[in-house]
């Protein structure tokens, strides 16, 4: 792996950690349990719209395991 895309991970790997991102964390799951319902969506726009929100919210509560999971197959290439 490159000193870039090494750094890269280093830098996101610090941003999850601290304490800013915790709470992002607890303020997305928060919005996840208010978005998750079809509730309010009484168009076709609405219901895409949501849809794009919940994309969106779990992009974000997934991130760092799909970044820690894709370090990981870096390194275990790295080293063949």
């Amino acid at each position: 792996m490159d000193r870039e895309l090494q750094d890269y991970y280093e830098n996101r790997f610090g941003m999850f950690s601290s304490k800013a991102w915790k709470e992002l964390i607890e303020d997305v799951k928060t919005m996840k349990n208010a978005t998750d319902t079809l509730q309010g969506a009484d168009s076709l726009e609405q219901l895409y719209f949501k849809k794009g929100e919940l994309s969106i919210i779990n992009w974000i509560l997934n991130l760092e395991d799909a970044s820690r999971e894709v370090y990981d197959q870096l390194q275990e290439e790295a080293k063949v």
